[in-house]
């Protein structure tokens, strides 16, 4: 009895949601709420005590996250192991995740070989517009991009050489 209730209370409302104003245009979704509530939330942690180091904590997790899932699409399981004196092995794995998260977002980014060293360059910020005005790209940058070099290869040091948010016209990567 209940269900018929409920079947005749949601008929009701289907054909006189005219007469009370909703247009058909109009749009809700339950997942905004959600994503209102967590918005505040990382507000209030960015402008806490301690607020950084949860937050780089998390964009650390999410790029191991995000390096292990780019690293099993691409299939080379072992890919990062053991390194080379010349960067090409390790260093190229770890740099290759990144180009490829960088490619998959349609951001231009190359590896290149500069003094035996494989080096990657990324000419357009894929984190300028995360947790805009409330958190730093450059920050979000060094933990996530770090995160993603470790789920290939924990020994591994990412190191920013050159940087947009610098003034820099790319961003520059090395492996060591």
């Amino acid at each position: 009895m209940d269900s018929h209730r409920k079947s005749d209370r949601y008929s009701t409302f289907a054909r006189n949601w005219k007469l009370i104003g909703i247009t058909s245009r109009k749009r809700w979704q339950k997942s905004s709420i959600q994503d209102k509530v967590l918005w505040r939330v990382l507000e209030r942690i960015a402008g806490s005590e301690g607020g950084d180091v949860i937050i780089n904590d998390a964009c650390y997790a999410v790029g191991l996250l995000d390096g292990q899932a780019l690293r099993e699409d691409g299939g080379g399981e072992n890919e990062g192991r053991g390194g080379s004196e010349d960067g090409g092995g390790g260093a190229g794995a770890c740099l290759t995740t990144l180009e490829l998260m960088c490619l998959l977002s349609g951001i231009h980014a190359e590896l290149l070989n500069a003094n035996g060293k494989t080096v990657l360059r990324i000419m357009d910020c894929p984190y300028a517009d995360l947790l805009a005005g409330i958190y730093p790209p450059d920050n979000i940058c060094n933990c996530h991009a770090r995160g993603m070099v470790h789920a290939i290869d924990r020994r591994s040091k990412l190191i920013r050489k050159l940087k947009m948010c610098a003034g820099d016209s790319y961003c520059e990567f090395v492996v060591e």
